[in-house]
């Protein structure tokens, strides 16, 4: 049976190519490494590398067991960073469709901060996706979210529709909140870059978008993606168009 220090070694030398570069970064001599690559392959009954003149090329069962291994330190790495993670513990949040008399019955900013308090569900959506309305304010709205790896693409980052539902939240919230009692509205175009891949080591973002242009039928805002530390991840603009209140 397979235990971490054989997927660990596995993976270091499918990252180092050799066994020399998979001591170094084991901190072991490198005999140890090959004695111990024989032993793992021996146990499993497969063959996990092809020797050849470059090096270690891991086999398709050994590129698997690499791939494991990183799956495994990153959930290790983003434990870690919920369970250190500063401010106060995480919040719990309900969910539901809040029945349309009692939205017409509120303006835009009174009812997100009511989710906000608890006072009303957050989005069905918010359950799927993993983000949450956190702040809001006249002409501004903040969703925030954790990356993890149900939100990745085939290529291991985190999928764009991530990025891309976290702005359209927070932009078209950040137009709802300037509605007066009775209005409505609905997005019209969604204008989307990325700048830098996300992935679960990334730790949480916090998407804000910022009104721009609050017209009597058209409003525009627009918005980013940063961590905690303040880099951006992906920006983006939108145009929302606004229905008056009915008399």
């Amino acid at each position: 049976m397979l235990d971490w220090d054989d997927v660990r070694t596995v993976k270091a030398i499918a990252d180092g190519g050799s066994l020399g570069k998979a001591a170094e970064t084991l901190g072991i001599d490198q005999s140890t490494v090959f004695r111990r690559l024989s032993q793992i392959e021996q146990r499993a009954g497969l063959r996990l590398f092809r020797r050849n003149r470059t090096g270690y090329e891991p086999t398709p069962q050994g590129a698997d067991m690499a791939r494991l291994a990183e799956r495994m330190e990153q959930d290790v790495a983003a434990f870690e960073q919920r369970l250190h993670q500063k401010g106060e513990p995480e919040k719990t949040y309900s969910y539901g469709v809040t029945p349309l008399d009692t939205i017409m019955s509120m303006g835009g900013l009174a009812f997100l901060k009511a989710m906000i308090d608890g006072k009303l569900p957050q989005a069905p959506l918010c359950a799927t996706m993993g983000f949450h309305i956190t702040e809001a304010a006249e002409g501004r709205a903040v969703f925030e979210g954790l990356p993890e790896f149900r939100h990745y693409n085939p290529i291991g980052t985190v999928h764009g529709g991530f990025h891309a539902t976290l702005l359209d939240s927070a932009l078209g919230c950040a137009i709802f909140s300037t509605l007066a009692k009775g209005e409505t509205w609905t997005t019209l175009e969604l204008k989307l870059n990325f700048v830098r891949p996300i992935t679960r080591d990334t730790g949480r973002v916090r998407a804000e978008g910022r009104v721009i242009h609050r017209g009597r039928t058209v409003a525009t805002s627009e918005g980013d993606v940063r961590d905690g530390a303040g880099k951006l991840y992906a920006h983006a603009s939108t145009t929302c168009m606004i229905f008056p209140a009915r008399a």
